[in-house]
């Protein structure tokens, strides 16, 4: 899959393209993005997909410090698992922001990616303050020759299935939501860092994550970790070990039947069910026993889910 992180004139192939933040790449990202592989293949063009770094809310709206539900490396990955062949990632900045809706398709839109075909969600907006909508994309289409085709928004469980919704799920505790509505299970990918070790000294060593803390959820989950090809089962604490008196958020995972070094390596953790909640013991023997309880808990899920 190829990356274009700056687009100039005229050096792009004719494309099929949709555009979005696409964050969390739900059950409703993937309808349109199945729809837009098919029509790119019968339009004989390049099927790509246009997304923002930094996320446009974070500039737009700094005030409601939005939580990610995926790395830009995540979602890359995914696309690239989806079978789409280009990305272009356009700098969110107050320039870009301030283009009324007319001007962005004509400068990126067309001049500078090439695009033939779009193909958005039906309350897909864009442009200075959102004033973009469908029908600017379709008087527009006739101005500058491309087509356009709106996608009905999915409904699961008569929920919306959207980034919002998903991020309300995880912060409510409502992981199996989250999951029905990603069409996965909701994950994080970091690389692996040394720890104090305590983890160690209890029976049970951890790998420490180097990434942002999650503050999506907290807990501890029964989990499937994925270390290069191979995929263990594990116990993910997100937290602040308030049992040792942690101030600091973090992510730690303790993977079962595993024997090797895993630090430096980049691994993926996938929640599968919330075991409990984080609480503080009354002493390191209390917390030993429940990690131990932990480890058989996560097992009996373990043994009846599948990785993805």
């Amino acid at each position: 899959m190829k990356l274009i992180r700056h687009c100039h004139l005229a050096e792009m192939s004719p494309c099929v393209a949709t555009i979005g933040n696409f964050d969390g790449l739900h059950l409703g990202h993937f309808q349109l993005i199945e729809k837009m592989l098919k029509r790119a293949q019968a339009l004989s063009l390049l099927p790509t997909v246009i997304t923002f770094e930094p996320l446009p809310q974070t500039l737009l709206r700094p005030e409601i410090q939005l939580l990610r539900l995926l790395s830009f490396r995540q979602k890359l990955r995914l696309l690239e698992n989806w079978g789409i062949k280009q990305v272009v990632c356009l700098r969110f900045n107050q320039k870009l922001a301030r283009l009324s809706p007319l001007a962005f398709i004509e400068e990126y839109l067309i001049n500078r990616i090439n695009m033939r075909y779009l193909m958005v969600g039906e309350d897909f907006r864009f442009g200075h303050r959102q004033e973009g909508n469908i029908e600017t994309l379709y008087q527009a289409s006739t101005r500058f020759n491309f087509g356009i085709e709106p996608i009905s928004l999915l409904q699961a469980k008569e929920l919306k299935v959207s980034s919002t919704q998903i991020r309300r799920s995880l912060l409510e505790g409502e992981l199996k939501t989250a999951s029905a509505l990603l069409g996965r299970h909701y994950s994080i990918i970091g690389r692996v860092i040394k720890g104090d070790q305590r983890g160690r000294t209890l029976g049970f060593p951890t790998a420490n994550l180097a990434v942002k803390a999650d503050n999506l959820i907290k807990g501890v989950f029964a989990s499937w970790v994925q270390v290069g090809e191979e995929v263990y089962q594990g116990v993910t604490n997100v937290g602040t070990r308030p049992t040792v008196d942690g101030k600091k958020r973090l992510i730690e995972v303790h993977l079962l039947d595993y024997a090797g070094d895993l630090y430096g390596k980049r691994i993926a953790v996938e929640f599968l069910h919330k075991l409990r909640d984080e609480k503080r013991f009354e002493n390191i023997e209390a917390l030993k026993q429940q990690i131990a309880q932990d480890i058989l808990q996560a097992k009996e899920w373990l043994a009846v889910s599948v990785a993805v």
